[in-house]
């Protein structure tokens, strides 16, 4: 993400202007996301709505420059503390025991998705940027990867905002499709349960899926995600591994430039995301405490994945066209078709 790279802190009256605006674009984001909702569950993400937000003003009214450092900050600063604090509602003891079955099937999925998605892609003269975005998007956790790739991978403002919309579109006709489905092939609870919890995006849109179906296959659904949410911190630094390999080959006999490479491939949010993790699972954080840290941790990406749509020019995306969803169309194809293949063949009923 070319807005991640650059400056640090910057001063507290610089960035004030900036971030009274992306407040502007969370609130009534996370307004909507409260009360449309399936079982009084959400089923719009206020992620995907302040990024809405964001492109529509940039790309109407425009962004004033006052603002622009606040917008800057949000994305190389904010988004990155709250991804790394979505860690702490993980309890892998938890996840492991109620998921377990699922590992290989999910495991199967993310990679057949995210090889398949950016090798067609780069067919459709898409960047592999790009493709890789909607790969993870679909295969891990919809908007969440997206945010927590895109700045190791440097992928451009308007690269993150497609993907995004994307992943948002077919999380919400998958909303609607599943339970159709479901219900027309006779799926028992458990077995539609592992299914979109494996094969939905974002973890909102699974719940709300499962609960459409039962409350039961509710449960199996968002044990089944959370356990598919661990793999985004392997998958990023695996990407982080590749990214830093092309990058030291470009830096050859440039020491200084090597070092930075190196440390720039070893992200500080996905170490973060695996602490807060581990201490989550060793029984650290409280019912409050954690309920302190999810309020932080989605201000926190509220207000950068706001940034993100604020630095977004829509005349770069307009020239991509609608290759970006025809990529995500068969990635949310896969992902339902793979995943369904291999519920039955492991015996889940």
């Amino acid at each position: 993400m070319s807005g991640v790279r650059g400056s640090g802190w910057r001063g507290l009256p610089e960035v004030l202007p900036g971030l009274g605006l992306l407040l502007l674009l969370a609130v009534p984001a996370f307004w909507l996301q409260e009360r449309i909702t399936v079982s009084g569950k959400p089923v719009v993400s206020a992620v995907a709505l302040v990024i809405l937000f964001g492109l529509t003003l940039r790309n109407t009214v425009g962004l004033p420059a006052r603002c622009k450092p606040g917008a800057g900050f949000a994305v190389k600063r904010l988004l990155r503390i709250g991804i790394a604090l979505m860690g702490a509602q993980l309890s892998l003891g938890e996840v492991f025991r109620g998921g377990g079955q699922a590992l290989l099937i999910i495991a199967l999925c993310i990679t057949l998705a995210i090889l398949t998605v950016r090798r067609l892609s780069l067919a459709m003269g898409l960047s592999e940027r790009l493709g890789t975005l909607i790969g993870v998007g679909t295969s891990i956790c919809g908007v969440s990867a997206i945010v927590a790739t895109a700045p190791v991978i440097e992928a451009k403002e308007e690269e993150t905002a497609l993907a995004v919309g994307t992943i948002t579109a077919f999380g919400l006709l998958a909303l609607l499709v599943y339970p159709l489905l479901g219900a027309a092939l006779g799926l028992s609870d458990r077995f539609f349960g592992t299914w979109a919890g494996t094969a939905v995006n974002d973890t909102s849109q699974v719940v709300a899926t499962g609960l459409m179906y039962s409350q039961r296959a509710a449960e199996v659904a968002t044990v089944v995600k959370l356990t598919r949410n661990l793999f985004m911190a392997p998958v990023i630094l695996l990407l982080s591994a590749l990214y830093l390999r092309r990058t030291l080959g470009a830096a050859t006999g440039q020491p200084g430039q090597r070092w930075k490479a190196v440390k720039s491939a070893v992200p500080f949010f996905v170490v973060g995301f695996l602490g807060m993790a581990l201490l989550n699972s060793l029984g650290l954080f409280g019912p409050e405490v954690r309920d302190w840290l999810r309020s932080l941790s989605v201000f926190c990406i509220l207000l950068g994945i706001g940034g993100v749509g604020l630095e977004t020019d829509l005349a770069a995306v307009r020239r991509i066209g609608l290759r970006p969803f025809y990529a995500g169309l068969a990635a949310a194809l896969l992902m339902a078709g793979v995943s369904f293949g291999l519920i039955t063949l492991v015996g889940i009923r």
